[in-house]
């Protein structure tokens, strides 16, 4: 975990390097914050939003968020040497499509009937995000993510898989707007045939 959670950083802090402000960050599948919590502590994002669907795991989250002093609105205002870090509960696959339907209509987000806080946060400041971070279950992800990660316009894509059937599936798609900058493959799960692949990606120009 830790050896993954340092390839990461290292990733981020490259993308870092090249651009003049610091970028910010969408992460879908964040879980209780295992690579959240590290990314706000390391300072190299300006900030990030963080999205996932089990409610317990959106708490603890938040929570971990809080013990850290990176929760954005909970004593932010004295937390200035942090990254901020919204945490909000959807489905990545509603929040793709949601944020797809924004851009496709090129409306105001207020204009957009039946649109949540998140999705809102999202679509106003959606040319804006620099990265996506996905940790997806071992399914893959869904269609409609992939195809948010190529009509937007995120220059950097960090895909952690840890189903490489799936992971060949999605990187066919993928593949087609962004192109492989690294990887890395972990044996993070000794004694099966189950390995972690990071991967990074990078938009083609």
């Amino acid at each position: 975990m830790i050896t993954s959670l340092l390839w990461i950083l290292q990733t981020i802090s490259k993308v870092a390097e090249q651009q003049s402000t610091k970028p910010r960050l969408l992460e879908m599948y964040c879980g209780c914050g295992a690579h959240t919590i590290p990314l706000a502590k390391s300072m190299l994002l300006s900030d990030i939003v963080a999205v996932e669907l089990d409610e317990r795991l959106v708490t603890a989250c938040k929570n971990n968020c809080r013990l850290n002093n990176c929760l954005h609105g909970v004593g932010s205002e004295h937390c200035s040497n942090e990254t901020l870090v919204d945490v909000f509960k959807g489905d990545a696959a509603e929040w793709a499509a949601k944020t797809l339907r924004c851009i496709h209509k090129k409306n105001r987000v207020s204009e957009v009937a039946n649109i949540d806080k998140a999705t809102t946060l999202l679509a106003n400041n959606y040319n804006q995000f620099d990265i996506l971070l996905v940790d997806p279950p071992r399914q893959d992800l869904d269609k409609t993510v992939c195809e948010m990660a190529i009509k937007g316009t995120f220059s950097h894509l960090l895909y952690i898989s840890c189903g490489r059937r799936a992971l060949i599936r999605d990187l066919a798609i993928l593949c087609t707007e962004f192109t492989i900058e690294n990887l890395a493959v972990i044996d993070l799960f000794p004694g099966t045939d189950a390995v972690e692949t990071l991967i990074h990606l990078k938009r083609k120009h």
